[in-house]
């Protein structure tokens, strides 16, 4: 049994029935009987599928913010607006699916006369096929059973097996249950999305290495994510990983805009870090601040911010020994110095207090514990010299995002930063914080290795549709034979 656990106070509540390999086969099979009925429905139903989740969802609102919250700790207005983004996206795939053009039609005509001569040629966009989505323990709703990967998927007409974040297993039946109405309203399969859940390893293998699995969706560690990602490869058939293993998300600040702004820089980068309790991948978790004056007055600033802040919540004690572990190699490093949150720390619960590490940028590069992503209210600062940051962004491994904060007289310094960061990460922010990702089509949520498995492909936006399709080409086919698109 799994059972909802209060992060804040340690209270259970009602368990959940642990799912066994055998049950996830048993649902794969389900999801593959229904495929290709999902598949076939006209788009308007699909996309009237999407919209009747969304209905549903917002119908049981108070429940399901209040089952959020108390498995998260995280409040209700997170909760709240993070249902929202969750309803929003689905109606966003609604309309993308609606229109059709994801699809992907092209159409090249019979040239007999062509040298060699060209048959005609109709090419569209099909579903993959059943999909696996793995959902993380930072966002129940809008990243969880009813989040993006899930919205995608269904979107390209994909079934879609959901196993649901261990920490949240009542938040991830609540919302399965909004899909089950929403297919009963519709006239869709049954089993267009189903719910399976577990903390065993086993119940996550049996998901990747079932044969009717046609490709897998994950976010979380990037431990976690290697071993699936291997798994998937290792199949006799192997299948795409679509996996979001994390960030550093780095942040560069020019000595102008130190200079000119320092202050308004260190509180908004404090208020970034600890969103969420800093429990987001795209927190920014190293902070480049220039040496000499006007930087230190940024760490100041940073410092004097932090003091003052209250102990944040963690999502789960697993996450809480894993941050107090970084933690403490982090603080054996030579040459570190630490700043703390004065606050006393609960004894009871899963509570970490914000704290960051000053450090030259030598030293970091050089430990390996800094470069570890602290997944909690926890920052590395590295001082360094402006001149150096181009070089040193050279270093860094694949990002989701990059931020560059300059003024005016950044702008000879930030042309050479540029181009190393558009190497490295996914999306590039400009005297902005990374914390906070807009579900639109320009959105890119990816990046290389290890920020994503495949920087081609993002995991929020409507864009992300195109990850569960796949193309077909069909050559002198009658037209009564065709799919309609090409028609």
């Amino acid at each position: 049994m799994i059972h909802s656990i209060n992060p804040r106070t340690g209270d259970q509540r009602q368990p959940v029935q642990e799912s066994s390999p055998l049950d996830v086969h048993a649902a794969v099979e389900r999801a593959e009987a229904a495929a290709r009925g999902y598949a076939q429905l006209p788009l308007a139903t699909r996309a009237a599928f999407l919209r009747a989740a969304a209905d549903a969802l917002e119908a049981n609102r108070v429940a399901i913010v209040e089952t959020a919250d108390f498995e998260t700790g995280l409040g209700p207005a997170r909760f709240n607006s993070e249902l929202g983004r969750t309803t929003g996206q689905l109606r966003a795939f609604a309309d993308v699916v609606e229109k059709g053009s994801f699809q992907g039609v092209i159409h090249t005509p019979a040239d007999p006369a062509a040298t060699p001569p060209c048959p005609d040629l109709r090419r569209l966009l099909i579903p993959i096929g059943p999909v696996g989505v793995f959902t993380p323990s930072n966002f129940p709703l809008a990243f969880g059973v009813a989040g993006g990967d899930t919205a995608s998927a269904l979107a390209a007409g994909c079934t879609v097996v959901v196993k649901g974040h261990p920490s949240h297993p009542n938040s991830s039946a609540l919302t399965a249950q909004a899909f089950v109405a929403a297919a009963t309203q519709v006239g869709a399969p049954d089993d267009t999305l189903t719910l399976v859940q577990g903390r065993a390893p086993e119940v996550s293998q049996a998901l990747v290495n079932a044969p009717g699995i046609r490709a897998i969706a994950f976010t979380g560690s990037e431990r976690v994510g290697r071993l699936l990602y291997d798994l998937a490869a290792a199949r006799a058939e192997p299948v795409p990983f679509y996996g979001e293993l994390g960030s550093l998300n780095p942040v560069f600040v020019g000595a102008a805009a130190a200079s000119a702004r320092g202050a308004d820089i260190a509180k908004g980068l404090v208020a970034s870090m600890t969103l969420g309790s800093g429990q987001f991948c795209t927190k920014p978790g190293v902070v480049f601040v220039p040496t000499g004056p006007t930087g230190d007055a940024v760490v100041a600033s940073m410092v004097a911010a932090v003091a003052t802040l209250e102990p944040a919540v963690l999502l789960n004690e697993g996450l809480q020994t894993s941050l107090n572990s970084k933690i403490a190699a982090s603080r054996g490093v030579s040459g570190v110095s630490e700043s703390v949150a004065t606050v006393q720390v609960p004894d009871a619960g899963c509570f970490a207090a914000p704290r960051m590490f000053v450090v030259d940028v030598r030293t970091f590069f050089a430990s390996p514990a800094l470069r570890e992503e602290h997944f909690g209210p926890v920052s590395i600062v590295v001082r360094c010299h402006a001149d150096e940051m181009a070089v040193a962004a050279t270093n860094f491994d694949g990002q989701l995002t990059a931020t560059i904060h300059a003024d005016a007289g950044d702008l000879e310094w930030a042309t050479k930063l540029l181009p190393v960061l558009v190497d490295k990460a996914g999306r590039i922010v400009w005297n902005g914080y990374p914390t906070g990702v807009s579900v639109v089509p320009a959105m890119h949520h990816g990046g290389p290795y290890p920020a994503s498995t495949n920087s081609l492909h993002t995991s929020v936006g409507t864009t992300a549709i195109r990850r569960f399709l796949r193309p077909v080409t069909f050559q002198d086919v009658p037209e009564a034979l065709l799919p309609s698109a090409l028609t």
